[in-house]
């Protein structure tokens, strides 16, 4: 029962093609039949969507759940609040005239064709709408009696844990069960099996996260061998992207835990776009090249043009950073001096100072627009950077990290830029902040997510936003 209520909702993107499909068919009938004399309209009884402008036409059918998706229509499993839904179903029309307007630009459509893509688009809107009032009702109807809901068992460490856990949960996931026990880990055993066969339990849910599960193993394994689904409740401080996969090698079955975004195409693509962009970067950006290498030699002719420095890298290991000097040629012996003598504006193990006077004037001027940041373009084409990610730290600053952790950051690979250097570019002080926001991006990574940091980035670094 528990698959088959999934599997009916994964169901709900493919039920909403359909009507899509159908509510397109039947558009240029009602717009020639029913709404032409009324209003007005030019009749075009030989119409259809998919035969006049079948690229447009392609785009609403193919499109149409992954737009749905995208503005959240089937988060909640369909039980969100009515206006919530018609909100969403409003912002899909919108995209929907946006790509229609855009279809105008590139091959104008005569009026007759407008009217009934309009028509089209209130007619989807009006069966979604429909769909999703029908199967909340149906669903809500069915939660309603404990008959037809999921009997479950609540496993936890003590009662207090069992109902911070429970209460946390969302309301529409809690409506579909219904608990027959609470179970603790003195809890008997045969108790246990009691409840499991007069309730008919379907599913256990382990609450206080994987660590949780060794001091009820023995419950959970009665469960398991009785074919009970086992849900497992992460604590809060657990990474949100925390997945488990199951994959074979030889004969044997692994279960794999894993917090970062996973392998896909995506990757495959940012990794693309990653080497690309630098070859495309490092080519547009060849004056200032020129232009740093000139100001770096005038001010301090005694030292080189660049300057490395080992960074900690994917998981820590280590890698030779590529930067515009902007230091004298002794900064690094004169760091502990420094912060002896003016202190540190960075919480935490990293050093950040606004008048670092190991700093040449030239060198301010660099920062200031990220010249300075320029020959990391070769260790992004290199493999040893992204374009963007948590920006790669010294090793000895990795390595005082104050929790481990803070190393999670450090489980995908650094690059250029990230939330911190949009948002704060070293205004913020807060180490801790850092850390957040890093792995906010962790946890929240997408292909788009990429695209839209990227494009932050641009003004903050003409502008000099917060650089020092």
């Amino acid at each position: 029962m528990t698959g088959k209520k999934a599997f009916l909702f994964k169901l709900f993107p493919l039920l909403d093609l359909v009507l899509i499909l159908l509510c397109v068919w039947v558009a240029p009938y009602i717009a020639d039949h029913v709404l032409a004399d009324p209003l007005g309209w030019s009749k075009n009884p030989q119409y259809q969507l998919l035969s006049v402008a079948p690229y447009l036409g392609g785009a609403v059918i193919v499109l149409a759940p992954f737009v749905l998706h995208l503005v959240g229509f089937y988060r909640k499993q369909g039980l969100q609040r009515v206006s919530t839904a018609l909100r969403q179903i409003a912002l899909a029309g919108v995209y929907y005239l946006c790509m229609l307007a855009l279809y105008q630009t590139i091959s104008p459509l005569t009026e007759a064709t407008n009217h009934v893509v309009l028509v089209s688009i209130v007619l989807v809107a009006i069966a979604l709408f429909l769909r999703y009032l029908t199967t909340r009702w149906l669903r809500l109807s069915m939660s309603s009696s404990p008959a037809s809901r999921i009997p479950v068992l609540l496993i936890g460490q003590d009662e207090d844990a069992i109902e911070r856990g429970w209460s946390s949960l969302p309301k529409f996931w809690k409506s579909t069960l219904h608990v027959v026990g609470r179970v603790q880990p003195d809890t008997p055993i045969d108790d246990v099996q009691s409840l499991i066969e007069q309730n008919h339990v379907q599913q256990c849910l382990l609450i206080g996260g994987i660590g949780a599960y060794h001091n009820n193993a023995e419950v959970l394994m009665l469960c398991e061998v009785q074919g009970i689904d086992v849900y497992i409740h992460l604590r809060e401080e657990q990474p949100v992207t925390l997945r488990a996969e199951v994959t074979e090698i030889g004969e044997q079955r692994l279960m794999i835990l894993t917090s970062t975004p996973v392998y896909s195409w995506s990757r495959l693509v940012k990794t693309i776009i990653d080497r690309l962009l630098a070859l495309v970067l490092l080519v547009c950006s060849s004056p200032f090249w020129l232009l740093a290498a000139v100001g770096i030699k005038i001010s301090d002719p005694k030292g080189p043009i660049f300057y490395r420095q080992m960074r900690s890298g994917l998981y820590g290991k280590p890698f030779a950073i590529w930067k515009f000097r902007s230091m004298y040629a002794d900064a690094d012996k004169r760091l502990d001096e420094v912060k002896a003598k003016y202190g540190n504006e960075m919480s935490g193990p990293i050093f950040k100072l606004t008048n670092d006077p190991r700093i040449f004037p030239f060198g301010h001027f660099i920062r200031k627009f990220s010249i300075d940041e320029l020959p990391q373009l070769i260790n992004i084409l290199k493999g040893d950077m992204s374009i963007v990610g948590p920006r790669p730290l010294p090793i000895y600053e990795t390595a005082e990290f104050p929790d481990v952790a803070h190393r999670r950051r450090l489980s995908v690979r650094p690059g250029l830029t990230c939330f911190w250097q949009i948002e704060d570019r070293s205004d913020n002080g807060d180490f801790d902040n850092m850390i957040r926001k890093d792995l906010k991006y962790i946890d929240n990574w997408s292909l788009w997510l990429d695209v839209k940091l990227f494009l932050r980035t641009i003004p903050a670094v003409i502008f000099g936003k917060g650089a020092k």
